[in-house]
């Protein structure tokens, strides 16, 4: 079984090279050419964001207080990064950039903003127990999909999530493809 556990700062690189792996091999079938390489010239931007990131949360724990972002790494028994997650409270800044007056706001004030698990342990419920550690008690959340993702469109319907009728196309830094929002209310009591 793979352990879950906040990223630390000895973590970020690792968790970064593996996020990056992860996201080409999710997206290569759908992907432009340039997308890799996109991917991949993010890497110094990423941890030095994930080290701030990590220290934040460090001291809103220290303080008594939930850090607004959450990052998760799942590693196998022999200690590879098997799996990353993030959470974070709050709006992306790229979508207000992306969409301009168009942006809606999503309602949740939570973002899953990353969910990864290596293709040897897709199906092991890990994808599951990385989304309950990062969003406990199934809190209300949107992310946004690839809309050609359709395992993964899947796997967040299973888990409450529904698309909120906002899309759009990610980007040129994402490869300019098309993607929705999907939208996940607060349990019923």
């Amino acid at each position: 079984m793979s352990l879950i556990t906040p990223v630390g700062h000895d973590d970020v690189d690792d968790v970064v090279r593996a996020h990056i792996a992860q996201q080409h091999v999710a997206y290569a079938h759908i992907a432009d050419g340039g997308h890799a390489r996109a991917l991949w010239s993010s890497f110094d931007r990423r941890v030095a964001q994930m080290h701030d990131e990590v220290d934040a949360a460090a001291a809103a724990t220290a303080s008594g207080g939930e850090p607004d972002v959450v990052h998760l790494v799942a590693r196998g028994e022999r200690g590879a990064v098997v799996g990353v997650a993030a959470a974070f409270r709050g709006v992306g800044q790229w979508e207000r950039e992306l969409f301009g007056e168009t942006w809606e706001h999503p309602g949740p004030a939570w973002c899953l903003d990353t969910l990864y698990v290596m293709p040897g342990v897709r199906g092991s419920g890990l994808g599951l127990r990385l989304m309950d550690v990062a969003l406990p008690h199934r809190r209300a959340a949107y992310l946004w999909v690839i809309s050609d993702n359709v395992g993964a469109i899947r796997f967040y319907e299973r888990n409450g999530f529904h698309p909120d009728g906002f899309a759009g196309r990610s980007g040129p830094s994402w490869g300019d493809m098309d993607m929705l929002r999907m939208v996940r209310p607060e349990p019923a009591a």
